[in-house]
């Protein structure tokens, strides 16, 4: 990969935490739930981006939503398998995470992001 491929895994981390910065700004409910999370789903996402995007698999984190419009940690995985389901945990201080499997995450052509 290079150092190409770990300039563009940064861009891509980056453009992740825009995109759940922009998200949660569009947000207008707390999306209820019996146990109150310490800190707001921001923070604490901000604070685990990279011990997640360390885990084999993983391309991105972000800030989802359950069925039920609960708010929760998005964890983008190229595929979903039995090891990164047991690594990744199903809560992080008090928001559920949910893995959602999206595949290879890549640039799109002549994109000249550095």
């Amino acid at each position: 990969m290079g150092k190409l491929g770990g300039s563009l895994a940064g861009v891509l981390k980056l453009s992740i935490l825009i995109l759940a910065s922009v998200c949660l700004g569009c947000r207008t409910g707390s999306g209820g739930g019996s146990s109150t999370p310490g800190r707001d789903i921001k923070t604490v996402m901000e604070a685990h981006v990279d011990s997640l995007m360390a885990i084999p698999g993983v391309v991105g984190v972000a800030i989802g939503e359950l069925k039920d419009a609960r708010p929760c940690i998005l964890v983008l995985v190229v595929k979903k398998t039995a090891e990164n389901g047991k690594l990744i945990p199903a809560e992080i201080e008090g928001y559920p995470v949910k893995i959602e499997e999206s595949g290879e995450i890549r640039p799109m052509p002549g994109d000249s992001a550095r």
